[in-house]
């Protein structure tokens, strides 16, 4: 009992996970839209080992960078969904942003545009809201539409650190901007991710279109919030491939560490997992690409370490 309670403890009080100790490791799911159209048991593979892991690896929430499935498909809403409900049974809570393909406006049979006004189209979310209502989410704190997960924020502790992860629609509209913005601002103490599908682009540049169909572009989304806040640490995307590290100054002098990863065009995204393992004390966020179902990390750039990390605290 001494030694386990010198290691670590994963506390669920209410629906506040509260993680004690000041190392931890984040998941951070690439899209898995391959994987859920054709390669379920690689699908699966990630979500039993996380459940494997949850306490030596000290893990408060997983993360999922959008495009959760690939077509607009109760098929595969349904592998989407019995994915999740294994991290359900176990407690283990989760935020999933929306990417482009995890709405209307891809079609029902394929992940070509969908007839129609593809902006509007790409607001329509009613079968990953009804997958994943808003009841799903343990560690969901609000909202910006009722009843719709498109834009949302949660929050978790480890050690004397707080955390707020905000998710944001695909090139967002305006209202979900400056929703965000008030969101960061209200929970200034904590340490913010921001979730986002599209943000870098492959050559870890911040991508200025807002993808032909989309509101707003990553630089305007950059611009108009991210950059605005001094309390932004992190910001996660996917959509294109593969991995990327971009280190920008916020306008209040903090660093903000914008991480991309996605390898569905490469063996239907091979497993792999984003691990983000983060040392409180050390000031430091190391970052790999792990598959467990082929038990193999990435030997190239997506494996760095990044230090001098400042982290608020309480």
């Amino acid at each position: 009992m001494k030694n386990f309670l010198k290691g670590f403890l994963i506390l669920i009080l209410g629906s506040q996970t509260i993680c004690v100790g000041q190392k931890f490791t984040l998941p951070v799911f690439p899209d898995t839209q391959s994987e859920v159209g054709s390669k379920h048991e690689m699908y699966f593979s990630r979500i039993n080992w996380i459940v494997a892991k949850h306490d030596s690896l000290r893990i408060p929430m997983v993360l999922h960078v959008g495009d959760l499935v690939n077509f607009d498909n109760f098929d595969h809403y349904e592998v989407a969904s019995q994915g999740y409900d294994i991290f359900d049974k176990h407690h283990i809570p989760y935020a999933i942003t929306l990417g482009n393909h995890d709405t209307e406006a891809v079609g029902f049979k394929s992940g070509s545009a969908a007839p129609g006004n593809v902006n509007q189209n790409l607001r329509k979310t009613a079968k990953f809201n009804s997958y994943f209502p808003v009841s799903r989410f343990t560690s969901q704190r609000g909202r910006y539409e009722t009843d719709k997960s498109d834009n949302a924020y949660y929050t978790f502790k480890v050690g004397n650190t707080n955390w707020l992860v905000i998710t944001l629609e695909f090139c967002p509209r305006m209202g979900a901007i400056n929703w965000a913005g008030d969101v960061a601002k209200q929970y200034f103490n904590y340490n913010v991710i921001v979730l986002t599908h599209y943000h870098l682009t492959p050559k870890g540049e911040i991508a200025q279109r807002n993808a032909g169909y989309g509101d707003f572009s990553p630089q305007d989304v950059y611009d108009r919030f991210i950059k605005l806040h001094s309390n932004i640490r992190l910001v996660l995307s996917g959509h294109v491939m593969s991995s990327a590290l971009k280190v920008d100054v916020g306008q209040q002098g903090n660093k903000i560490y914008q991480i991309l990863q996605n390898y569905q065009n490469e063996d239907f995204g091979g497993g792999y997992i984003r691990l983000l393992d983060i040392d409180l004390d050390k000031g430091t966020i190391g970052a790999k690409m792990y598959s467990p179902f082929y038990n193999a990390v990435k030997q190239d750039s997506s494996k760095f370490e990044i230090s001098d990390v400042t982290f608020l605290r309480q």
